[in-house]
């Protein structure tokens, strides 16, 4: 795979797709973990000389979260501190003159790349390629930077479609992300897996994967929550709630994983719920439950404190409702791991944007979330492939 950083792009006019799609606060996107490494990406391209266009997307059409990417412009600005111009328009005299006048080092960032009919149609390079939009943005530009690690599990338009057109290298954070990810899936030895989250679909595939060589799994949030349930223990309130949101798919194959593994699971010894800490052998199925306990998070840290290798996948309660001080705890406990350490999926970087850890204190925090766990289950991307095809 070629890798933008180790080409010489100086005075190019490069077109990076990119991934700022952003939480979004009373209408308004805000800053998070994703916005910083792809910023700082954008740094060490821009930083070669380059003439930088970036594309990228805010939220699927219909959905509450999709807009203009306009307003990210400032927030932008901040992270890279400079100025960036805004094109609003993918046709039209608008980009051509704006690539005309800008110089090198130079950023701008297009308007919301799923605003267009186009571009959220699953295809190959070869059909995309075709896009009218690929087509016509195409003439414009030297190089095409494909830095999309978070939506590579994706072969929609603007992550394929200019491959076939344009000389195509990976981005820096791309190139980090596959190097990072491909050796805690591939090399590091008996890892400590952590599991949480939303939802038990998203693990099975990565236990199919890596439980045979982990050393231990340890579960929370839902999925820990789930565990329980399926190992005897009452928890009908919270169960009830589960499956009211249909957030109990893939239920079967982690029991049937658990069956098969059982020297390797541990799963919480107390919990948090809305009046507070309750040991797991006194539960009588009445309790909400919304986060491990004490006692939980300390048996969790004492093998995490012990492991070769760290590898963290969702928050081991609901965050988002105020119930952090598990997930807390246990990031705690993998900070001071002195083996590698990989944290993964979205809820986690949300997480980690929210409270006081840095990126320094893991090996690699992975900002992607279908993309990880299906690059973590061994699956292959199709955009990823496509750029090792191409560049």
């Amino acid at each position: 795979m070629k890798e933008a950083q180790k080409k010489d792009i100086k005075g190019k006019k490069v077109l990076v797709r990119s991934d700022l799609n952003l939480p979004i606060e009373e209408g308004k996107p805000v800053k998070s973990l994703r916005l910083k490494k792809y910023a700082d990406s954008l740094k060490e391209i821009s930083y070669k000389g380059a003439k930088t266009v970036v594309m990228a997307h805010q939220g699927r059409p219909g959905d509450k979260d999709f807009g203009s990417l306009k307003e990210h412009v400032p927030l932008l600005e901040q992270e890279l501190g400079r100025d960036i111009e805004f094109v609003n328009s993918f046709f039209g005299e608008e980009l051509p003159r704006t690539l005309e006048k800008m110089r090198e080092g130079d950023i701008c960032l297009l308007e919301n790349v799923r605003f267009l009919s186009e571009e959220l149609r699953k295809g190959s390079v070869e059909m995309h390629s075709e896009d009218f939009f690929v087509k016509h943005i195409s003439r414009h530009f030297d190089i095409f930077i494909n830095d999309s690690f978070s939506v590579a599990h994706r072969p929609h338009g603007s992550m394929m479609g200019f491959m076939k057109n344009l000389k195509t290298f990976a981005g820096p954070l791309m190139s980090e992300e596959i190097k990072e990810c491909s050796k805690a899936r591939d090399a590091v030895e008996n890892p400590v897996l952590i599991l949480g989250g939303a939802k038990p679909s998203d693990l099975v595939k990565m236990l199919d994967s890596m439980v045979e060589r982990a050393e231990k799994v340890l579960m929370g949030g839902i999925p820990g929550e789930i565990a329980l349930k399926l190992n005897g223990k009452p928890i009908d309130k919270k169960y009830s709630w589960i499956k009211d949101r249909k957030l109990n798919k893939g239920e079967k194959e982690l029991l049937d994983i658990m069956k098969e593994n059982q020297d390797k699971f541990v799963l919480p010894v107390d919990i948090r719920n809305d009046k507070g800490e309750v040991s797991v052998s006194k539960l009588d199925g009445t309790e909400m439950i919304w986060d491990i306990g004490p006692k939980t998070s300390e048996k969790y840290s004492e093998i995490i404190d012990g492991a070769e290798s760290v590898i963290m996948k969702g928050p081991m309660g609901a965050y988002e409702e105020g119930y952090s001080q598990g997930s807390l705890e246990v990031l705690e406990a993998v900070k001071k791991c002195d083996g590698f350490t990989l944290l993964g999926g979205g809820h986690t970087s949300t997480l980690l944007n929210q409270s006081n850890f840095s990126l320094k204190d893991f090996s690699h925090v992975s900002i992607a979330g279908g993309a990880f766990v299906r690059f973590m289950s061994g699956e292959e991307l199709p955009v990823i492939e496509a750029i090792l095809k191409y560049s």
